[in-house]
């Protein structure tokens, strides 16, 4: 709907009507990544602290977080990602079927990153290799890079929970890789 006047002179036949739409409620549109709702891990300083029952319910609680990322993964979602240039790029991400690579889809090209050739992932941004300084970023409570054979991909997400659970899952699954190949 045009919220400019029809005629371009005077008020609109239909400013009434516009009037009694902007007045309603906002449509409410629900967040389907906020619908897994996750009882909170114990912190890891009271690891050695558990029992060892304590720490195989811990364990499978992980690994159930960590299989529901990774099914929603491979169907797919979007990621903001830092550009070397400092600008913000949405992008389709995925992971393989195997667990074995994360994906990014750019400019209708699929980029694969082989968990094989992860350095590390951790929390905050990475500005190494920037062409430009950006002027502005997001709070480094919302970044996460991966850095693989020299590059580094800067993420940002839309809460620090979501940074949290994308680098916790994505730590597990490289591990994980890496295990089952050596």
């Amino acid at each position: 709907m045009s919220l400019f006047c029809c005629d371009g002179g005077g008020p609109c036949a239909q400013s009434s009507r516009m009037r009694v739409e902007a007045n309603g409620p906002a449509p409410i549109v629900p967040d389907t990544s906020q619908s897994r709702v996750h009882t909170p891990l114990p912190m890891l300083q009271d690891w050695d602290k558990l029992g060892a029952r304590e720490k195989e319910v811990v364990q499978e609680k992980l690994e159930s977080i960590v299989n529901a990322f990774a099914r929603e993964l491979t169907r797919g979602k979007v990621f903001m990602k830092l550009g070397r240039n400092g600008r913000l790029f949405y992008r389709l991400c995925t992971l393989d079927k195997q667990l074995t690579a994360f994906s990014m889809h750019i400019k209708g090209a699929i980029v694969e990153y082989p968990f094989s050739h992860m350095q590390h992932i951790s929390f905050g941004y990475d500005l190494t290799d920037f062409t430009h300084v950006p002027v502005s970023l997001p709070s480094d409570a919302l970044a996460a890079v991966i850095v693989m054979d020299n590059r580094r991909m800067n993420l940002v997400f839309s809460s620090p929970m979501e940074r949290d659970e994308f680098v916790t899952c994505m730590l597990v699954l490289k591990e994980r890789h890496r295990r089952n190949n050596s």
